[in-house]
């Protein structure tokens, strides 16, 4: 009798071996045959696409192009690379010696290969801080929210006051956050922004409360350079830049300081970012944005072991926009730094169970719910519900402890 096996760590392969008693070596032979590897490249032109598509399926593999491109009727074309990692690898040693420059993709699926066979995407694994340091590892680590606003989605007003935010940090840290993030701007769809000043007068007593009180790692929720250079001055550790260095200033001040700072993907501003933004590839534009704003931060003297990207969920995108980012998560940890997901009691949260509320604990389940999933393709989860978010992560740990991430 025959039946299908679904066989999603390591360890359950090595159950199954040991239970037909397989030689010692079985897994390491087979490994790399037990999933196909899908890879986007391009543009080709429409020759060079041919080759490439030819070579690939010469190779064992096949390559997806233009239905173009066999007439020529297309300028350059995408190519959707599927394969194991012997068919890529005999396709490279093929491609060395085509014309058309394909020497390069040849370069290019080698060095890819290295890090999927490795089994990792080059993260660096501790981030140095001022106060202490972040360890990636097994689980993402907490990043709890405190809002010092009064007008944020879900929490605005609650924690305004300076002694209320310290209480709440207080309590946070103890259901094990691992950074507090602090904002004194909201960025809720429609909002507006608030001054420099208005934000320094919000968030530096906060600051300086929870910094007497703890030694956590401390980040500040802003793009404005002014509030930050006082953020850090008074004790905080990361930027955290919606706009993704957007501000010349902001990247001076991150570069003179080798400070880690979060580059985020935001499609216009808050203001506008949710009038009926459109996407003809969202996957593709996030990642080539994010890509392009490493490159940039690297270029501007900042040190890539210092650098987290967030894909922006709620940020210009639409509920089907928001899915395919939490389904295709693990593609932007190919981008080679942290990965910071915020999708805590956002609303495309509600669009789906129907609590169209974002206050109090309304949102909080579904959001567990995605923290626990996603957790192997994420390193920082920024939420509001510390307590619940601990608890998702240790059924997910459970769960996929033995899954080999990213794979």
């Amino acid at each position: 009798m025959m039946r299908r096996l679904f066989l999603q760590t390591e360890g359950d392969w090595l159950r199954e071996l040991d239970l037909i008693n397989a030689a010692p070596d079985s897994w390491n032979r087979i490994k790399f045959r037990s999933s196909i590897l899908v890879f986007k490249t391009g543009p080709f032109c429409a020759p060079a696409a041919n080759i490439v598509k030819q070579t690939m399926l010469s190779a064992g593999g096949d390559a997806v192009v233009s239905r173009h491109v066999i007439s020529c009727q297309c300028e350059s074309t995408d190519a959707v690379l599927l394969g194991m990692p012997r068919h890529f690898l005999h396709a490279a040693e093929s491609l060395l010696h085509q014309p058309f420059g394909l020497e390069k993709l040849a370069d290019e699926i080698h060095r890819t290969l290295s890090k999927v066979l490795s089994g990792s995407p080059g993260i660096v694994k501790n981030m140095e801080l001022k106060n202490g340091k972040l360890v990636f590892g097994e689980k993402p680590l907490v990043m709890g929210i405190l809002n010092v606003t009064p007008d944020s989605f879900s929490d605005g007003g609650k924690y305004l006051e300076p002694e209320a935010a310290c209480r709440h940090a207080v309590k946070m840290i103890a259901e094990g956050a691992d950074i507090i993030d602090i904002g004194a701007e909201s960025t809720r769809p429609g909002s507006d922004s608030v001054s420099p000043d208005e934000q320094i007068k919000r968030l530096i007593p906060v600051i300086e409360a929870v910094r007497k009180r703890s030694s956590i790692p401390l980040s500040v929720d802003t793009s404005s350079h002014d509030v930050a250079d006082r953020a850090i001055q008074a004790g905080v550790d990361i930027v955290n830049d919606v706009t993704a260095l957007s501000n010349p200033a902001m990247v001076s001040l991150i570069s003179s300081r080798q400070i880690p700072v979060i580059l985020m993907h935001m499609k216009g501003s808050p203001a506008t970012m949710q009038d009926n933004p459109e996407y003809t590839d969202c996957i593709g534009n996030i990642y080539s944005f994010l890509e392009k704003r490493i490159t940039f931060a690297i270029d501007s003297g900042i040190r890539k072991d210092l650098i987290i990207v967030d894909p922006g969920i709620g940020f210009g995108k639409r509920f089907e926009d928001n899915i395919r980012i939490l389904r295709r998560l693990p593609e932007f940890r190919w981008l080679g730094v942290p990965l910071m997901l915020g999708h805590s009691r956002k609303s495309f949260l509600g669009e789906i169970t129907g609590e169209n509320s974002a206050s109090g604990e309304l949102r909080d389940r579904a959001t567990h719910v995605i923290s626990g999933i996603i957790s192997p393709h994420v390193d920082i989860l920024r939420v509001h519900n510390v307590s619940g978010t601990v608890e998702s992560l240790k059924v997910s740990a459970a769960l996929f402890s033995e899954r080999e991430k990213d794979r």
